[in-house]
């Protein structure tokens, strides 16, 4: 009854292993301390204790439940002290399975393409020990100056493999007993220990490895905890930008009005406040940066009771040895590398020359010789830049009301030449001899060794795309996502910003910072033009603290939903800063810094999100992202390649086909610091599933 409280049970046990006893007494005990542990603790030699309050103020017995600071410093004697040593683990008393058993169980566990399993000639399964590393840590997180949490990982590593045993295996392993009669030499009747696994360079190897893992889980379980506390951090910065900003303009006021002595005074000030708010800025930055400690406490090196079943992998006359270990606590078979990459986690593979896995002896295929990038020449002139930027004299429209409808970029090179006229009748009649020059086009044979040029696209009405541009920033100011999804394509990039922020990211995408209120917006309209042209329409979102250029392309199917929204103000704009790109080594820089998302991320999405923003910018991240959740089972490709690696071959993907800085793979593994050719082997297979192009970059 004593030991049902954990606190009270664990000091019971150390009490016991630091040379005390105790005896239970039903709702209390009465521990007998050693002379050096009653001082070391500062109590009594004879000492009653209880985990029930009431028995502690009516008997008089001490109360111990976790966290009181004996506990406490019971605990912190074990974790300085460690737990380390060498456990044989007791085999199992049930019949082992036979030879036959275990070769029909080798055959469905590891299937090997163009060979098969055979017994080795006169083997018969042998009992041996395998090492497992057991490590165990505390691990301490400290998300602000109030939120702390500690909570205890373990990781079980194959010392031969350095891979890490699955949780079940693992489980299995925990509740197994060790052998009483086994000391440092293996019981009798068993072979000898795996001692080139157990070697000192193998043991670090597969120790490193073991830290790397809880020190990954550490990382994700801490990003995890900041991202519940991100509303904290926020408001309370708001609350600082917000206070000093108020100050500063009252000083800014006061100065305007006041004599030159005192205006130089509270010009001081000013100064100052600024320095007081560059401060207190950094200091809430710091107070809710997360940090994680990792304190590690135990670390077993596990004899696993093994049969070591000696096999050759058939293929033809051809015999390639392999041993598996089957792992009697546990009846799985230990976890296999592949004898020539050391990879894991692809199927065997036989080949002509020695043994493999699919992905180190995949069929080798031509590398394509990629089209040379270009970027197509802005579609509306210089002329139509002026004149779209003629456009901004218009005086601003508040979201939701009706304005003429801008020219595009073509009618206004046109008018600025007085050739066009502006009617309706007049772009309606071109846009009718326009597609019938396409179908008239489409009809010509192809002419001996060309290809048919790909028909002219067509353009949806100004008047309509200009009605939904206004319609987008209405329902994004309202904070309206359901409307929104309705306007936007699915697997997007504007739909990406979407299931990160909400309604509030196609406003952060284009610089919009979260305390800014939207007032008003300008529309001008750019319909699609040529082959490789886009219905778009740009402007200006206005807020309470300045103007953030956009621009919104619609996509190329038949529904013409919203697929995309830029930083920039015309497709001319955004041409000129795409070809700029191309000659800047580290890509366009992001408008604005952009907040914590709440959305749940895997590794992969929560790597570019946090590195491709800070070099290329929140549009060409979108765009990666989008990419990325297009794949029907990204789960597959995270258990063949590392989440870097896949990062890495997102973002240059995005990079190429977006025609900027950064497509290259020397420069993108430089960048990621991941091998170069574990990254192209990534994007040829991103590729082959994404189908990526000039007209589709996402």
């Amino acid at each position: 009854m004593i030991r049902k409280e954990a606190g009270l049970a664990f000091w019971l046990d150390w009490v016991e292993h630091r040379g005390g006893l105790w005896e239970d007494a039903g709702d209390n005990a009465l521990a007998l301390l050693p002379a050096a542990l009653a001082s070391e603790l500062e109590l009594p030699e004879e000492t009653a204790v209880t985990a029930d309050p009431d028995v502690a103020r009516e008997d008089g017995a001490l109360l111990l439940v976790t966290g009181h600071p004996v506990v406490a410093k019971a605990a912190e004697s074990v974790l300085a002290a460690g737990d380390t040593g060498t456990l044989t683990l007791a085999a199992p008393r049930s019949v082992p399975p036979d030879a036959a058993t275990l070769l029909s169980k080798a055959r469905e566990h590891l299937p090997v393409d163009h060979g098969r399993l055979d017994p080795r000639a006169d083997a018969v399964p042998e009992r041996a020990l395998r090492p497992v590393l057991r490590v165990g840590a505390l691990v301490g997180y400290e998300l602000s100056a109030e939120d702390h949490f500690q909570e205890q990982v373990e990781v079980f590593v194959d010392v031969p493999s350095r891979l890490q045993v699955p949780a079940r295996v693992s489980e299995r392993l925990a509740r197994t007993g060790h052998d009483p009669r086994a000391q440092a030499a293996p019981p009798a009747g068993l072979a000898a220990v795996h001692y080139a696994s157990t070697s000192r360079p193998d043991l670090a190897a597969a120790l490193a490895e073991a830290h790397r893992m809880l020190e990954a889980a550490a990382e994700l379980r801490r990003d995890g905890l900041a991202r519940q506390i991100g509303d904290a951090y926020a408001k309370e910065r708001a609350r600082a930008e917000e206070y000093y900003a108020a100050a500063v303009d009252s000083l800014e006021r006061r100065a305007a009005t006041a004599p030159e002595d005192r205006a130089a005074l509270l010009r001081a000030r000013i100064e100052s406040t600024r320095e007081e708010r560059a401060r207190r800025l950094a200091e809430i930055a710091e107070k809710y940066r997360a940090r994680h400690t990792l304190t590690p406490y135990r670390l077993h090196l596990l004899r696993v009771p093994v049969l070591r079943l000696a096999l050759d992998v058939r293929r033809g006359e051809r015999r390639y040895p392999l041993d598996l270990d089957w792992l009697l606590p546990a009846g799985e078979f230990a976890p296999l590398r592949c004898p020539a990459c050391a990879q894991s986690g692809a199927p065997l593979v036989a080949a002509k020359t020695h043994l493999g896995c699919a992905r180190c002896l995949a069929p080798k295929r031509p590398t394509p010789v990629p089209a040379p990038e270009s970027v197509p020449p802005p579609r509306d002139g210089t002329a139509a830049h002026a004149a779209a930027s003629a456009e901004g004299a218009v005086p601003p429209v508040r979201a939701g009301t009706t304005v003429a409808v801008g020219p595009s970029a073509a009618r206004n090179a046109e008018a600025a030449g007085g050739a066009a006229p502006r009617s309706g009748g007049g772009a309606k009649a071109g846009r009718i001899a326009e597609a019938s020059a396409a179908r008239a086009a489409s009809s010509r044979p192809a002419t001996a060794g060309h290809a048919p040029s790909p028909a002219q696209r067509r353009s949806v009405d100004p008047q309509t795309l200009q009605k939904r541009a206004f319609t987008f920033w209405e329902h994004a100011a309202s904070g309206d996502r359901r409307k929104l999804e309705r306007l936007c394509a699915t697997d997007s990039p504007v739909a990406a910003l979407l299931r990160l922020y909400g309604a509030a990211g196609p406003l952060y995408g284009i610089g919009v910072d979260s305390r800014e209120r939207v007032e008003s917006c300008t529309v001008v309209v750019f319909p699609a033009e040529g082959r490789r042209g886009w219905d778009s329409a740009g402007g200006e979102v206005r807020t309470d603290r300045g103007r953030h250029d956009y621009l919104l392309r619609w996509s190329l199917g038949p529904d013409r939903l919203i697929a995309e929204v830029l930083p920039h103000q015309t497709p001319y704009a955004m041409n000129a800063s795409t070809m700029m790109a191309r000659y800047r080594p580290g890509g366009t820089e992001p408008a604005t810094r952009l907040p914590r998302t709440g959305a749940e991320l895997d590794p992969v999405a929560h790597l570019l999100w946090q590195r491709t923003p800070a070099r290329h910018g929140a549009h060409l991240a979108a765009r990666a992202l989008a990419s990325w959740w297009r794949l029907a089972d990204p789960r597959a490709l995270r258990g063949r390649y590392p989440a870097a690696v896949l990062a890495a071959a997102a973002e240059r993907s995005a990079c190429y086909w977006s025609g900027v800085g950064g497509g290259g793979y020397g420069d993108a593994a430089l960048l990621w610091q991941v091998p170069e050719a574990d990254l192209r082997k990534a994007g040829t297979h991103l590729q082959r599933l994404l189908k990526l192009s000039q007209d589709q970059p996402w």
